[in-house]
């Protein structure tokens, strides 16, 4: 779908509304999905899910088909007001070729989860125009044992009824100058990278994008990038942000003084002046701020803040 029009917010939740659980990628261990669980119904929403979830097949929680299904149930259902991922890790991808476009666009619905759910959001994003939300999810630590400010940007997205609502903005630390305004895209870099040169693949062109990943050697986040630059993705964009990126960086170097930003300034060579913010609270950290993608965003690397315009 042409995106000359505006991505659509679906609605908000209300209290009592239900919340559908989806497993679009691997599987999880159930107690977590139950933590998960209650810390939604805490907040007013009862979570619903189809025991089909819980099927493993080898590293995929079910076949394709099922977890296809799952997910396209889940949307067509008229009793639920949004849909949740239970967690990414791998296989979402394989669902791209038969998820059936035509019907899910009648039944817009808040969408969340990331890492491997970041081909859902680009692809969500290319088919449908919706917006939809890199957060936590429901069957990971990350969420019911994440922060405050964490969960309280997971509940905003689902109960916001306006973009500024559910997204106050979102500090980062300034690297390169600068102020940009653009859609906004990306999620976790190799799931970003996988996408490159398919329908799927997000539209960088004058885009915000803010990217994650979790323990990958700096060796391989150096390849990523470079292929984004090759690809002419970093020449597209209007602005960066990274988020969190796990441990390897810093044990690779084994300096107390060396920060990941020293590797992201060695190694990444932006054209042009296009602003740059790290450390954004995004990622496979307890710390991980909801971001709607899609959205129109304004990234102002001089008061080093991330913030929704609409």
């Amino acid at each position: 779908m042409p995106q000359e029009s505006k991505p659509l917010l679906p609605s908000p939740c209300k209290p009592g509304d239900r919340i559908a659980v989806v497993a679009p990628s691997s599987p999880f261990q159930v107690e977590r999905l139950h933590a998960g669980c209650e810390l939604l119904r805490s907040w007013g929403l009862e979570p619903v899910y189809d025991a089909g979830i819980l099927e493993r097949w080898g590293y995929l929680a079910g076949s394709d088909a099922n977890r296809k299904d799952t997910l396209v149930e889940a949307f067509k259902r008229e009793d639920v007001s949004a849909v949740i991922c239970a967690r990414g890790g791998s296989g979402a991808v394989r669902l791209l070729e038969d998820l059936p476009w035509d019907q899910l666009a009648q039944h817009p619905k808040r969408f969340f989860g990331f890492s491997d759910i970041s081909v859902l959001h680009s692809a969500m994003l290319q088919k449908l125009n919706w917006i939809t939300f890199h957060s936590p999810m429901v069957a990971s630590p990350l969420l019911y044992e994440g922060t405050q400010e964490s969960q309280d940007r997971l509940k905003q997205a689902l109960f916001g009824k306006t973009l500024e609502e559910i997204c106050p903005p979102i500090p980062g630390t300034p690297w390169r100058p600068g102020k940009a305004t653009g859609h906004l895209i990306g999620g976790n870099l190799a799931l970003i990278v996988s996408l490159l040169g398919t329908p799927y693949q997000p539209n960088f062109q004058d885009a915000i994008l803010v990217l994650e990943d979790i323990d990958e050697a700096p060796y391989r986040l150096d390849r990523m990038m470079q292929q984004l630059r090759l690809a002419g993705a970093l020449d597209a964009i209007a602005g960066l942000g990274l988020g969190d990126f796990g441990g390897p960086l810093q044990d690779h170097y084994q300096t107390e003084d060396y920060e990941p930003r020293h590797f992201w300034m060695e190694r990444l060579s932006l054209p042009g002046d296009c602003p740059i913010l790290y450390n954004l609270p995004v990622g496979h950290t307890h710390e991980n701020w909801t971001l709607p993608l899609g959205a129109t965003a304004t990234l102002d690397a001089h008061s080093g803040t991330l913030s929704v315009v609409s």
